[in-house]
Parts: structure tokens; C-alpha cells; sequence
């Protein structure tokens, strides 16, 4: 199934958020760190709070609980099991 485009937006956000995340082990200067993680949590939060009411409601609980790797899990499984199985993508059986 392809992802909406709130969703889309969200798995973008997630991702970002991710690999800041991930950064942190590696930053040489934490106080800069520490305020790109901060404003790319706010960002979640603004996101879900504008798409809270468009979005499943197991999605909705990771986000809410800030399960960040389990909402970008989520919607990443989502997306490629659209790609990989799309009416587009589909043969028709001659069998």
C-alpha cells in the first residue's frame, strides 16, 4: 500500500529524526547536537498533532508513546509492501 502524503511527510520526519538520533554518539560538539535532536522532536510533534486524525490508530500509539523507530518501522513496512506488491507492479496469471 503507498503511503499518504501526510504519511510520506511523516516517515520523512521520522527518518530525519533517526539519523540525528544516531549522531549523537559521534557529535563533536553536544550543545549543537542537542538543539537539532530538540527541534527535530518538536517537528514529530507538530506532525502528529496536525495528523493525528488522518493517521491508524496503531501508528498514532507509537507516535503518542514517541516510539519513534517503531512508527518509522511502521510506515517503512508500509511503503515497501506497496512498492512490492502494487496493482501496477502485478502480472496477470496465464496459468
Amino acid at each position: 500500500m503507498a503511503l499518504s502524503s501526510p504519511e510520506s511527510r511523516l516517515l520523512s520526519a521520522l527518518s530525519e529524526y533517526l539519523g540525528i538520533a544516531n549522531q549523537g554518539r559521534t557529535a563533536s560538539t553536544q550543545a549543537a547536537w542537542a538543539e537539532t535532536l530538540k527541534r527535530s522532536i518538536l517537528t514529530l510533534d507538530t506532525l502528529e498533532s496536525e495528523l493525528a486524525p488522518l493517521l491508524d490508530p496503531r501508528l498514532r500509539h507509537f507516535l503518542e508513546s514517541k516510539s519513534y523507530r517503531k512508527a518509522h518501522d511502521h510506515l517503512s513496512a508500509r511503503a515497501s509492501s506497496g512498492l512490492a506488491n502494487s496493482p501496477a507492479a502485478r502480472q496477470p496469471w496465464s496459468g
